[in-house]
Parts: C-alpha cells; structure tokens; sequence
C-alpha cells in the first residue's frame, strides 16, 4: 500500500491555505451534522404535535360529556339528600345510579416530556401544553374523587329503609361529594346547547395550540355505560 507523505509546506501562505482546507473541511461536518439533528427533531416536534392535538381533542370530547352529566349530578345529590336527611325514610324510589366518567388519556403528553421533544418547540407552544396537562390533572383527580364518592353513595341502593348508621356514614360523603361536584362545575361550567370546554381553560390553551376539531356528538360509549347514563340522568 502507498502511503502518501504530506507535502513539505515552502511558505506561510501554504500553510494558511492547509489550515484553511481544514478548517473548511471540519466546518461542513459539523454543519452536516447540526443539519441531521436538526431535520431529526423537526421529525420528531412533527410526530408529537399531532399526536398531542389528537389526544387532546379526544380529552375535550370526552369532558364535555363529563361536563354535560352536571345537571343530573345535582338532581341526584338532591335527591340522596332528602333520602339522608331523617332516619327513617323509605329507600330511594329508584335506583342512585352514578355518573359515567370517560377515561381521559395523558399517553402523548408523557411521551412527550420523556423524549424532551418539548425543549425544541417553540415556548409558547410548550407552555400551552404544559398548561392543559396541568388541567386535566386537576380534573382527572376531581373525576377520581367523583368516582370514589358515588361508589359509597351507592349503599342507597340496596333497598333498605335509612338507619341512623348508613346516615351517619354516607352524610359525610355526600357532603364531599357536594363540594367536589361544585369545584368541577366552577372549573367546568356547563353551556347549555354549546361545546362547554371551549368556554374553559383547557379549551382555551387548546385553541392556541390549533386544536379545533368540532366535538363528536355520537361519542362512543359502550352500550352499558350507555344503559347506565340514562338510569342516572332520567327524571323522578
């Protein structure tokens, strides 16, 4: 194999001319290189806008069906309130029931975080998703306390006339049960004949961040949770 020796430099001016070369030549690697990861999280910023758009999107549908639910929430709390108030009363006429509550999802946003794609959006952008993840943190943590109180409520269900025990045990719950309902619907207030999210601040971040997709009124359900909706919110 040949091995060519460098050639011997004569003068200053090739010498600036070989560091020139390289200089020149380590410049374009780099540029090449910063070019790569650039295209790279401009792909992958890509990736992660929609796939948080969409989750969003599919957030708000399902909260606007929460949101929908305040009405029957409060004729329901209502009515165990009257049931609870003596001992003594007959049972419900009907049964408790309990709101449904879809799952809304974070599955997008915590990949998000965990591949540090928010560090290459724009701030603004980030700082309005960030703002919506921290609200539906509050919500779903609302929702949880919801679904823990109904669950308690549910001893009205089972036919028997209200002892002074089951009324000693459930007032308490109920009572937390009024006050959560109340935070969510000051947080999540209802519009009647409207997309109610758009009104709040999840709605709001969600527009900023171009998420406009009008909300599905056949939202999927299962016919069960369907069946159980209807039980909860029909009319005395």
């Amino acid at each position: 194999m040949d091995i060519h020796k460098p050639k011997p430099v004569h003068s200053w001016r090739e010498f600036l001319s070989e560091i020139l070369v390289i200089v020149v030549g380590i410049t374009i690697a780099l540029s090449g290189e910063q070019t790569v990861e650039w295209l790279h999280w401009e792909h992958e910023v890509a990736e992660a806008r929609a796939a948080l758009r969409d989750e969003i999107a599919h957030n708000l549908q399902n909260l606007n069906f929460i949101i929908a639910e305040e009405p029957c929430i409060d004729r329901r709390l209502a009515e165990a309130g009257h049931a609870l108030g003596v001992p003594g009363t007959p049972p419900l006429r009907r049964p408790m029931g309990q709101p449904q509550y879809p799952t809304m999802s974070t599955a997008a946003w915590d990949g998000a975080r965990a591949s540090g794609v928010l560090s290459h959006m724009p701030p603004e952008e980030a700082l309005n998703y960030r703002a919506i993840y921290t609200e539906l943190d509050w919500t779903r943590a609302r929702v949880d306390e919801q679904r823990t109180d109904w669950a308690t409520l549910s001893a009205l269900d089972l036919g028997a006339p209200i002892s002074p025990m089951l009324q000693a045990e459930l007032l308490p719950t109920l009572a937390h049960t009024r006050v959560v309902a109340n935070k969510f619907a000051q947080n999540h207030p209802l519009v009647p004949g409207g997309d109610s999210v758009r009104t709040g601040l999840m709605g709001r971040h969600a527009a900023d961040v171009g998420v406009h997709t009008p909300l599905d009124p056949n939202l999927k359900l299962s016919p069960a949770t369907m069946a159980s909706l209807r039980v909860f919110c029909e009319a005395p």
